[in-house]
């Protein structure tokens, strides 16, 4: 199937709640996979997509020791069919908020805490052994970093994270090319971005996932407190510019709304290989939850 195939497979799925077919309505709804402040999903990769058969890498943002990091999170036709805890090997991390797949190399991922250190991991069975720990580049110290990801252009990868933003602060987007050998960035290129809605509560970047043919799909939440009330939207907001020397982000001039979504806090978003999106959520005191749409 084309990049542009699997783009409009994509959006597709994502929008399908807005007039949903009775055939995929089992797997359109939210699924609990975790209880209380302690277990909510701040980001989600995929480990394996097989036909209907979905399994994750989950990241949480705990900040305490002895506390989860790490979580698979299996899927069967959508519905969730196990959580399992996972041993996270290796320095410690403090408020992991983002995760993300490395292209073309099975089982290693790269996941970032808020305050942008990075860890390079490698994942076997219900094990994240950390492969090297680094740190984004020099950024704003008001930026709370709440998403990262790789796409590969060419031999070369490219990055994109940003600060998750709030009210009249708009999140910032920043990329760069990216070496997995030394964990280091080339020249880094920066735009912002806002929803339009600028409420003190307003997160406007809370993940961010790279469509095959490099388009940018953004998730956005609102944000009042442990108790909610939470609402969330998903955007597809520009797309990816590699250029000879960096890579930037070209937003478009009218981001795409995909869907809206009241009474929960999405954090995570992943693309499945056959064009269906992985939604997570951190609901604060209501815990995490999933939906495959």
């Amino acid at each position: 199937m084309s990049s542009r195939s699997l783009l409009a497979a994509t959006l597709l799925a994502v929008t399908a709640a807005l007039a949903p077919s009775p055939s995929y309505a089992h797997t359109d709804q939210w699924q609990r996979v975790g209880t209380g402040i302690t277990e909510g999903v701040s980001g989600l990769a995929v480990l394996t997509s097989r036909g209907d058969h979905v399994e994750a890498l989950s990241v949480i943002d705990n900040k305490k020791p002895g506390q989860e990091r790490t979580r698979r999170i299996v899927l069967d036709d959508g519905r969730v069919t196990a959580v399992r805890p996972m041993t996270w090997q290796g320095e410690t991390p403090v408020d992991l908020e983002a995760v993300t797949r490395v292209p073309n190399r099975p089982g290693e991922y790269v996941a970032v805490t808020s305050g942008g250190r990075a860890f390079h991991v490698r994942v076997r069975a219900d094990v994240v052994t950390v492969v090297a720990a680094f740190d984004l580049p020099p950024h704003d110290p008001q930026d709370n970093m709440e998403s990262f990801a790789l796409k590969a252009v060419g031999s070369r990868l490219a990055a994109v994270w940003a600060d998750r933003g709030a009210g009249l602060r708009p999140t910032t987007l920043y990329s760069a090319y990216f070496s997995l050998q030394d964990h280091r960035f080339g020249p880094v290129t920066t735009v912002e971005y806002d929803t339009g809605a600028h409420e003190e509560t307003v997160r406007h970047a809370s993940d961010i996932a790279i469509a095959p043919d490099g388009s940018l799909l953004v998730s956005s939440a609102v944000d009042p407190g442990d108790n909610g009330p939470f609402s969330s939207s998903l955007r597809e907001i520009g797309r990816l510019a590699p250029r000879k020397d960096t890579v930037g982000v070209d937003l478009a001039r009218r981001p795409r709304l995909l869907g809206t979504f009241d009474g929960r806090k999405i954090e995570a978003v992943a693309l499945l290989r056959d064009g269906d999106v992985l939604l997570g959520t951190d609901d604060e005191n209501d815990g995490g939850w999933v939906r495959q749409r």
